[in-house]
């Protein structure tokens, strides 16, 4: 992983220096990585417009919209972007006020949503009207759709139908000219296009945002439903298999033109062997493991050499990847093999979204292979738990963790913060008396530390609590500037009696690890675990969005996490 502090060297890295570096993180998905740099850099570059413009577009892709907001709203009103030389970059701004507020419109709904989807149009059609780009003409013409401005939509889709026929070579002139036709009613032509664009290749992320732009755009011209089948992405399975299921082999065939994504858990032999003709079928696939690899290994996998050998081989198969549940868990603990196979599904659906497409629930048994539809919660997941011997004082439950603090509060004066007391921190009370899956919460000074044992609640719970901070400020008469943060995470917890405090608490490592979270996670946001962010997908499919942020290093050195940015969904309008 790129390392977010920069050279030690007393020479300052050169501009250049400092963009390959931010642009590298970028292009990794490490986008809170890219803004520590591009803060770094601008420390040394603070004129610079590129170091600028990299920040914006890593807070944004961050999930931190108001901050993007801010910093490009500055510069605009500054004059500034009116001075840029450089052609490309100025174009780069154009796309970027652009998008900022196309990404404000799905934050918000009704008559303001309308009109962050108008100035979106209006600052691509003044980038293109400037630059002449196909690309801002073509997401002009979209969000003046989107607006309810037909005839400008039609005007700019057009335009940037012709721009694009003069550059047919590459997957995108194919894919804008596509979502031209679809905007101008010729799904004839679209169809066409797309099966172009097809033909560049099978880059996921490509095919998943023209597949994600193009599902927007055809409800808006309610296009055919099956429209995008010429533009096909991947297909996305999650594994269950039973776990007293007995099969000793497997096999599967799947269309020779689709890449296929398949995730489950390691808990049984039945995963074992599913896994195994997964990979020998040529599937990509990704594992969850209730525990470290060479616990699960000694303890479900060593019956036989033959077995273990098996397991060995796809832990180190260079088409699987792996994610842990906790690395401190045990294979036959109710609570990571639950959260395994939550997590397992989570990550098939937030992977599916991702790619515009819908996962299919694939069920190995004794009479051979069912594909499904999965299902609408994880109730199914519930009912599969397996009863175990250990020790009630040795088991740990599933629950929620949260943690959250409040920027600002340390400047407060005495009589601030009484203050703060009554009214902020007496409004987080009165959400979690709300809030009745609430198992433990405790504060100190600002900070805040919660355990519920419904995930669902967790999120809700998280949402009202960033909503006490400015009424509370204003009943306070306390600075407007206070922002809050929170963290969340999931795992298995014990309760144990803190003797100090004379009151039963949780503990674990998963508490620590949640701790190490919330300083890294930016003011007004919301940041959970991958682990968080695919039981929440599991457990409440469509109704929140978990945003990838990057792979953020956790603070006191305690290692890296992979860090989601979590919202509320709201419905198209």
């Amino acid at each position: 992983m790129l390392d977010p502090i920069g050279p030690q060297s007393s020479v300052k890295p050169a501009e250049a220096q400092w963009l390959a570096r931010i642009k590298a993180a970028r292009r990794q998905g490490n986008h809170l990585v890219a803004f520590d740099l591009s803060e770094q850099a601008l420390q040394d570059w603070p004129s610079s417009l590129a170091i600028t413009y990299e920040s914006i577009l890593a807070l944004a892709r961050a999930g931190a919209l108001d901050g993007a907001l801010a910093r490009y709203n500055k510069i605009f009103a500054a004059g500034q972007l009116d001075k840029i030389d450089d052609e490309t970059l100025a174009s780069d701004f154009a796309g970027l006020g652009g998008r900022l507020f196309k990404d404000l419109a799905t934050r918000r709904q009704g008559e303001e949503a309308g009109r962050h989807r108008l100035t979106s149009a209006m600052a691509y059609k003044a980038g293109f009207d400037r630059f002449g780009a196909y690309y801002l003409a073509i997401n002009a013409a979209s969000m003046f759709l989107a607006a309810g401005y037909v005839e400008p939509a039609r005007e700019y889709a057009e335009i940037a139908q012709r721009k694009a026929a003069e550059d047919a070579s590459n997957y995108w002139s194919a894919a804008t000219l596509a979502e031209a036709a679809m905007i101008l009613g010729d799904f004839t032509s679209v169809r066409a296009k797309l099966a172009t664009a097809a033909g560049f290749g099978t880059d996921y992320d490509n095919i998943a945002s023209t597949r994600r732009q193009l599902a927007w755009v055809a409800a808006l011209v309610n296009a055919p439903t099956d429209i995008l089948d010429d533009l096909p992405g991947p297909m996305v399975l999650n594994w269950r298999a039973p776990s007293d299921l007995e099969v000793g082999y497997l096999e599967f065939e799947f269309p020779k033109d689709h890449s296929v994504l398949a995730f489950g858990p390691m808990l049984s032999a039945a995963d074992l062997v599913t896994a195994q003709a997964l990979l020998a079928a040529g599937a990509v696939v990704h594992l969850v493991l209730p525990c470290k690899p060479a616990m699960l290994a000694q303890q479900v996998f060593s019956d036989t050499a033959e077995r273990l050998a098996m397991f060995n081989a796809i832990i180190a198969n260079e088409q699987v990847s792996v994610m842990l549940v906790t690395d401190q868990g045990a294979p036959f603990e109710p609570a990571a093999s639950l959260l395994c196979t939550q997590q397992a599904r989570g990550l098939a659906l937030l992977r599916a979204q991702g790619l515009a497409v819908s996962a299919q629930l694939l069920t190995p048994g004794p009479k051979g292979i069912a594909y499904s539809e999965i299902p609408t919660d994880d109730s199914d997941l519930h009912r599969a738990l397996v009863v175990t011997d250990i020790p009630a004082n040795r088991l740990r439950k599933p629950h929620a963790i949260l943690f959250g603090d409040v920027h600002g509060f340390s400047n407060l004066t005495e009589f601030e913060q009484l203050e703060f007391l009554e009214h902020i921190i007496g409004g987080f009370a009165d959400v979690l008396e709300q809030i009745k899956s609430t198992e433990y919460a405790e504060t100190a000074g600002d900070g805040l530390f919660i355990v519920l044992s419904n995930l669902v609640d967790a999120v809700e719970c998280s949402f009202a609590l960033h909503a006490v901070l400015p009424k509370g400020a204003a009943a306070g008469g306390l600075p407007r500037d206070l922002g809050m943060r929170i963290s969340a995470h999931v795992g298995p917890l014990y309760k144990r009696l803190d003797k100090v405090i004379a009151r039963e608490k949780f503990c674990g490592m998963e508490v620590v690890r949640t701790a190490r979270i919330e300083p890294v996670t930016p003011v007004g946001e919301i940041y959970v675990t991958e682990q968080f962010a695919t039981a929440l997908a599991c457990a409440a499919p469509g109704a929140f969005i978990c945003e990838y942020v990057g792979i953020q290093p956790m603070a006191k050195k305690y290692g890296e996490c992979r860090m989601y940015s979590l919202r509320r969904a709201i419905a198209p309008t």
